[in-house]
């Protein structure tokens, strides 16, 4: 059974996220501005979760994504520009959720990413 989305900790996670590219550093922007960014944040990952969900997936790996790439990408005052956020999401749902055979030169990489997240997690395990 495919568990459902909590909308509200995506949510939670896209406000993470905007409040970093925006406002790390910068206190002074407005509220609208930040509630606008996460809002196009979360509609932005909300449309992956209807496939992640016929793949048989927890759609709540979307959050998990946008908490990754809160740690890992995002950077204070990347601005409201969104294709790096739309390009990084691609990839991880793609990694998350493989939709797309891969040949055997493209698929090589995927053991370069199953190295690295083994030794990420032995970083949290550690």
């Amino acid at each position: 059974m495919t568990e459902r989305l909590d909308e509200q900790s995506l949510q939670d996670a896209c406000q993470e996220l905007a409040r970093v590219v925006l406002a790390a550093g910068q206190p002074q922007v407005s509220n609208d501005i930040l509630e606008t960014l996460a809002d196009r944040f979360f509609r932005e990952v909300v449309d992956f979760a209807p496939g992640v969900a016929r793949a048989g997936r927890d759609p709540n790996l979307l959050t998990r994504a946008v908490h990754y790439l809160n740690d890992a990408h995002a950077l204070p005052l990347m601005g409201t520009d969104m294709e790096w956020f739309r390009q990084a999401l691609v990839c991880l749902v793609e990694l998350a959720v493989p939709g797309i055979a891969l040949s055997e030169q493209g698929g090589a990489v995927l053991r370069d990413v199953q190295l690295g997240i083994e030794q990420s997690l032995g970083d949290l395990e550690g």
